[in-house]
């Protein structure tokens, strides 16, 4: 038996709910079984989290700064509270299930915030740098654009390197790391990467989009993949 993989997913507005294909791929490919989870069930988090085996957090709009005690800065991108109360709840009862657990770009941050954590509502006018990097490419996705050096870590016993190059969709990054959470990555201009929760066997997230670059035959990216999968496959057994 396979694991299913509950993937979050993107809302446009309130009229769909739909997922970049590279998401489900991935996790197929690395002998997962993808199930989508759309808008509206946070009050039903648990039980459907229950017809789960790992919660994988996918990427997309602006967090609302409310739910890091923050108000909107002038750079500040489009928001989706109603994502924002589905995804809370759902990290809420995969922490409680000791579910694994990824989060991909938004969903680092969607992570870090619901555990007491801060964002940056905008990298370019609040985080100061001498050498800013591009963190929104314009290259295409499945591209290395930059590097992230990686920690003695969780992250590092999986792609068993300590530097890999990745790709970079977003324009808010981690500011104050939630309690709990170690440091897994960092860029060249010194922004958090990757994160790991130091109490669970897979609580791993990451600010890159690994799931464009699995697809096109990156082995980092497939590793990640594969080590979530496992893990929700062990979870599942020991269930």
């Amino acid at each position: 038996m396979k694991p299913i993989i509950g993937i979050t997913a993107f809302a446009e507005d309130d009229l769909s709910s739909r997922l970049n294909v590279a998401y489900s791929k991935s996790i197929i490919e690395a002998g997962g079984i993808p199930l989508i989870i759309p808008l509206g069930v946070e009050e039903d988090a648990a039980q459907v989290l229950s017809l789960t085996d790992g919660l994988l957090l996918s990427g997309g709009h602006d967090v609302h700064p409310f739910e890091f005690g923050a108000e909107p800065l002038p750079k500040l991108g489009q928001i989706h509270p109603e994502r924002d109360k589905v995804e809370l709840a759902l990290i809420h009862a995969a922490i409680a299930r000791h579910m694994p657990i990824f989060g991909i770009c938004r969903g680092m941050q969607m992570l870090n915030v619901a555990l007491g954590g801060t964002l940056y509502q905008d990298i370019d006018s609040e985080y100061h740098s001498s050498r800013l990097l591009k963190h929104s490419q314009q290259a295409a996705r499945g591209v290395a654009t930059h590097y992230v050096q990686i920690t003695d870590s969780l992250l590092k016993t999986i792609v068993e390197e300590e530097k890999i190059a990745v790709n970079s969709f977003h324009h808010q990054a981690v500011n104050v790391l939630a309690e709990k959470f170690m440091v897994a990555a960092k860029s060249s201009d010194g922004l958090i990467e990757a994160v790991v929760h130091e109490e669970f066997p897979f609580c791993l997230a990451v600010q890159w989009h690994p799931e464009e670059q699995a697809i096109v035959g990156d082995l980092a990216a497939q590793k990640i993949f594969t080590a979530f999968v496992n893990a929700s496959l062990k979870y599942k057994r020991e269930a």
